[in-house]
């Protein structure tokens, strides 16, 4: 009885270890933003816009990633909600504007990217419009992206949603694992022109992004394979 026992208060002790683990993105975001944006404008008024890269790098490295994304339950173009929560795989959180053009050839190509991916990784596009705003700017997005949007004047309770929106601005991606780990933010996902060489450097940020993304959800699920053995 007292071995039984031993063993529940060390079962207990874990469990309790990796739940004060948990980190959330909006937690942090809250905690550090305002010395981030504090160095930024210092760094833009010494004419060293560069220097803003390397604070959010920095930040995003440090602090950001392998924070906890809360789910999302989102209003979608075609109706009806999306839920993160029911997304058993890796996400591609893609955060825009109808006021910012989208050039076509930035929907073709995270339209071949989502056909690509289908099964493995899901798309969504988020925009931070009325419905019909959104709508009219999201044609041409095929039926593998899910297309969904937020009216910022009924998003006064999603503290994750302010977070991702006010916290980085638009437009911006975040590359999510399958357990709402963040992986990566890339706040310039934006296709600039149409140049070969930007196209090329457009796709090439993606798809190591993405890479590095399903790698490290692949990791993560080995991991959890490993620790319910081990609890078994």
């Amino acid at each position: 009885m007292k071995k039984v026992f031993t063993i529940f208060l060390l079962g207990f002790s874990l469990y309790m270890f990796s739940q004060e683990q948990k980190v959330y993105f909006d937690d942090v975001i809250l905690e550090h933003i305002k010395s981030f944006n504090k160095q930024c404008d210092l760094a833009v008024e010494n004419d060293n816009i560069e220097y803003v890269d390397v604070l959010f790098d920095s930040l995003n490295r440090t602090y950001l990633k392998g924070t906890l994304i809360s789910d999302l339950r989102l209003k979608k173009i075609s109706g009806g909600y999306l839920k993160t929560e029911d997304i058993k795989t890796p996400i591609l959180l893609i955060s825009k504007k109808s006021c910012f053009v989208t050039h076509r050839e930035e929907i073709k190509a995270i339209n071949e990217m989502a056909n690509q991916y289908k099964g493995k990784l899901e798309f969504i596009v988020l925009y931070w419009d009325k419905k019909h705003l959104a709508k009219k700017a999201t044609k041409g997005y095929n039926k593998n992206v899910n297309i969904v949007y937020v009216n910022e004047r009924d998003n006064k309770l999603d503290v994750t949603l302010s977070s991702i929106k006010n916290s980085f601005g638009v437009p911006s991606s975040f590359y999510i694992t399958q357990n709402k780990e963040l992986s990566n933010i890339d706040r310039k996902f934006y296709l600039k022109n149409l140049k070969k060489s930007t196209k090329k450097e457009f796709y090439e940020n993606t798809y190591n992004d993405i890479t590095e993304l399903l790698l490290e959800n692949e990791t993560s699920k080995k991991e959890n394979i490993i620790s319910t053995r081990g609890n078994n």
